[in-house]
């Protein structure tokens, strides 16, 4: 089973389910960018914390939770790893936090259609931009840099910028952005 497919397996049952979720991490910057390879997805779900002991019997088959769970780096949020039968994709589910980006990204979600067939709910490209930076930021990932590079390539002038800004002052990110905008502009001039 390819990751996409665990991916796909994973959002119907959570639909099934009617847990709220949105499909972040590089299947959205590939979504709104310019699609490159991953060997994971990244989920942000809404439960209650009582949810999240049932959620093992809401999965597929072949997709098993770990016991232990952890936290990701720049913002603290917990998050579940899953592990997909026999391969080595895996798919990270972060807490819905407190945090003000975090709940504005989700309530701004949308249920798109990125394959044929296959919907699944989504941040807007703004916001995977604003997340993109921030982990740049705070990870010093250079994909992510690159991930919000190539969303503002291919979605350029269709963004709304003075969201995007209001986040990244928020974030301490300007300075990210406007490198970001440099040297994304010359695909908005073809």
């Amino acid at each position: 089973m390819s990751g996409t497919d665990a991916l796909l397996a994973l959002t119907a049952a959570l639909d099934g389910a009617a847990i709220p979720y949105m499909v972040v991490g590089s299947y959205s910057s590939n979504f709104y960018g310019v699609p490159r390879s991953t060997k994971d997805a990244d989920l942000v779900l809404h439960l209650p914390s009582s949810g999240w002991a049932q959620l093992p019997g809401v999965l597929p088959p072949h997709i098993v939770m770990e016991e232990q769970m952890g936290f990701e780096m720049v913002t603290s949020t917990r998050k579940e790893l899953l592990r997909v039968k026999d391969s080595l994709f895996q798919i990270e589910l972060f807490h819905l936090s407190n945090d003000a980006h975090d709940q504005s990204r989700f309530e701004r979600r949308r249920f798109i259609e990125i394959f044929p067939g296959s919907s699944v709910w989504l941040p807007t490209a703004e916001d995977v931009i604003v997340q993109k930076l921030r982990w740049a930021n705070g990870a010093k990932r250079p994909k992510d840099f690159a991930d919000a590079v190539a969303v503002l390539q291919v979605q350029g002038t269709a963004l709304d910028w003075s969201y995007i800004e209001k986040w990244c002052a928020e974030h301490g990110t300007l300075d990210v952005l406007a490198e970001a905008k440099t040297e994304a502009a010359p695909a908005w001039e073809d």
